[in-house]
């Protein structure tokens, strides 16, 4: 005959408390991860505009053809056109990602898509663009000179 100390298992009372403390560990631990993804999804969104900045500046002085980064604040949408050709590459921000304004402002036909011309030759205007979500909001300037862009709030 087994002893009753000899007889292995969990009791109820021991199994209550690892579930509480593991219920206790996932509400401290939950919400911290889920800013974190808020601001990982901010960071590439911000990445993504200055890369499609970069490619449209890259292929007009490649293909000696004039190219447009177009933001679509409504839509949340950022696209590169070939203006000649017509072609265009496009991709959407996260839903939790929005625009918040296009520096320069415009002082008409806010309702349209802005669109930042780039030429043949290298040259385009200076410019930035505000990204925001429910907690934070970036900058990303784009230096006319260089081309290089620089992201201020991450």
């Amino acid at each position: 005959m087994k002893n009753e100390r000899e007889q292995r298992g969990v009791t109820i009372m021991e199994m209550l408390v690892v579930i509480a403390l593991i219920s206790i560990l996932v509400a401290i631990v939950f919400p911290s991860v889920g800013s974190g993804l808020g601001t990982l999804e901010l960071r590439t969104s911000v990445q993504r505009v200055a890369a499609a900045a970069r490619y449209a500046r890259d292929q007009a002085i490649h293909r000696q053809r004039y190219y447009a980064l177009e933001i679509d604040p409504e839509k949340g949408s950022v696209t590169v056109l070939d203006v000649e050709r017509g072609s265009a590459r496009s991709f959407e921000l996260p839903a939790a990602v929005r625009v918040e304004k296009i520096l320069p402002e415009e002082r008409q036909n806010t309702d349209q898509p802005r669109q930042i011309l780039f030429g043949p030759d290298g040259a385009w205007p200076q410019f930035e663009v505000v990204l925001a979500n429910q907690k934070r909001e970036v900058t990303v300037s784009f230096d006319a000179l260089t081309g290089a862009p620089k992201a201020d709030g991450i």
